[in-house]
């Protein structure tokens, strides 16, 4: 299921901030659109692996039972403040979430960290591996000063990672020795 929770009715376009065609090209577009006071529709959270989000919501702690969830965009986050909904959702391989005011991407990091034992807990010829890993990650937030390079983790998030105006990438990730260093690490981890 793909659902788009808009408080209009009417065709959205979609904002894909990654330079990797990859990334953009792996966006499924929502079938179906629900208004803000009708979230209660949705039966099976469990089902839903699209979500999109273009208004603001007093609660975003229902996204934490959508457990097959696999692309999350919130293109409008003021009532964001942390991103603990995140922490359990292991199958994400897609994530924008913009306008937001949180200080600290530390459930962002929980969520990563837990991907990487599921990767490691796998064989390593399983064809499962490549769902594990997170595709792009698209935070911003005027409360967080960091750069984002607490994201970094071989195998899991590595591809392209923006944070405010800060960008990593599978490009740059390798000639910058702080990001360098952080990937090399992230295998002892």
């Amino acid at each position: 299921m793909r659902i788009l929770i808009n408080d209009t009715l009417e065709k959205q376009s979609f904002l894909m901030p990654w330079d990797s065609d990859a990334t953009c090209y792996n966006f499924k577009f929502p079938e179906e659109t629900i208004l803000p006071d009708k979230l209660d529709t949705i039966e099976d959270k469990s089902a839903v692996k699209t979500l999109v989000i273009k208004c603001d919501l007093p609660d975003y702690s229902f996204i934490s039972e959508m457990k097959n969830l696999t692309q999350l965009y919130i293109y409008t986050g003021n009532n964001i403040s942390d991103l603990s909904f995140l922490e359990d959702l292991v199958k994400l391989q897609q994530i924008l979430i913009v306008g937001t005011h949180i200080a600290s991407l530390e459930s962002l990091v929980k969520l990563i960290k837990a991907k990487k034992k599921l990767y490691d807990e796998m064989p390593d010829n399983s064809m499962q591996k490549i769902f594990i890993k997170i595709d792009g990650v698209c935070i911003q937030s005027d409360g967080y000063i960091g750069d984002g390079s607490e994201l970094i983790m071989r195998n899991i998030c590595s591809t392209e990672i923006i944070v405010n105006k800060n960008t990593i990438s599978f490009r740059n990730i390798r000639k910058i020795p702080k990001y360098k260093q952080l990937l090399d690490e992230s295998d002892k981890a």
